[in-house]
């Protein structure tokens, strides 16, 4: 079933649970740029990319993807499919060890990131942190473009319990518990935290990278929206689109949007190849629509046949 919840739970006692057909490193590219999948916040590659690789794949895209960041030492971190709970800048070796990996093994001289939510800012930190692009040469940047799903460019409030957080424990003297429970992540990506200034000293672009971003309406976790809109810098193009724009039907919100039809058409538009490639993309395929259920994904009577 192509739904969240089902392939959360289904994968929550796997080890390094991956979509199909991933991480094809001997298949030639055929001059294709490799697409790498970012994973978010206690969830992992399978759960997260699943219903959009298999689009990406179809739609002949080289797809790869990846487990990191998991933290054993905290609570959320025992279980076997939990990942991403570690400190943001300690996973981010892992995340960029399998990119540079990627451009090594199949020889491609750039490659396409595609993050959800502390994804986003993993693929971020690969460009400003672990050598990903070059703001003195953009002709040595490893990355053309860069799509988030759900981001929150400069931490969230989850809805208001963080910022409640912050008012009972003003002095972060539970910091220690909250990184025991929950991991290194959940302090990290806090609305005003040291590392959400330390990903933004630069802005939120980099010269030479193509961004997408892409929201939903009612994402209850990277808030508030306005959070996940992207500002661009010098040298660089941006383009914030939202799941609902012309689409009342989709209810997606942070975890449902990984299985919105919507969703999966934005980023094959984002990644069309050439400067007029999403463009060039549109022009062929009208904007999808559907029907998307909070928590799950879209929904489809029995035997009506796909659009």
């Amino acid at each position: 079933m192509d739904a969240f919840i089902p392939k959360f739970l289904s994968s929550l006692r796997r080890d390094n649970p991956l979509p199909e057909g991933v991480n094809k490193f001997y298949t030639p590219l055929d001059g294709k740029t490799p697409t790498v999948l970012i994973h978010g916040t206690w969830l992992n590659a399978y759960n997260t990319w699943d219903y959009v690789a298999k689009h990406l794949i179809a739609a002949g895209h080289p797809v790869f993807a990846v487990n990191y960041g998991k933290d054993r030492s905290a609570f959320t971190g025992k279980a076997p499919g939990v990942y991403a709970n570690n400190f943001l800048r300690t996973s981010q070796k892992e995340v960029a060890a399998f990119i540079d990996e990627v451009i090594e093994r199949t020889g491609a001289k750039k490659v396409n990131l595609v993050g959800h939510s502390q994804g986003v800012a993993q693929a971020r930190l690969y460009l400003s942190d672990s050598g990903g692009a070059d703001r003195a040469d953009v002709a040595r940047n490893k990355v053309d473009r860069l799509v988030g799903v759900g981001p929150a460019h400069h931490g969230t409030t989850l809805s208001g319990i963080s910022t409640l957080g912050d008012k009972i424990d003003p002095n972060n003297k539970l910091a220690g518990f909250l990184e025991k429970f929950l991991g290194g992540a959940a302090i990290d990506q806090r609305l005003g935290s040291e590392f959400g200034e330390h990903l933004n000293r630069d802005g939120d672009t980099t010269p030479g990278v193509d961004y997408t971003m892409i929201t939903a309406k009612y994402d209850g976790i990277a808030t508030p929206r306005l959070k996940q809109v992207m500002v661009a810098g010098e040298g660089a193009r941006v383009r914030n689109l939202s799941v609902q724009d012309d689409n009342p039907l989709d209810l997606s919100g942070h975890l449902a949007m990984l299985y919105s039809p919507r969703v999966v058409d934005l980023i094959l538009e984002a990644l069309e190849p050439g400067e007029d490639g999403p463009a060039t993309y549109r022009a062929a395929h009208p904007l999808k629509r559907g029907v998307v259920l909070p928590l799950m994904g879209e929904f489809r009577l029995p035997g009506r046949r796909k659009a």
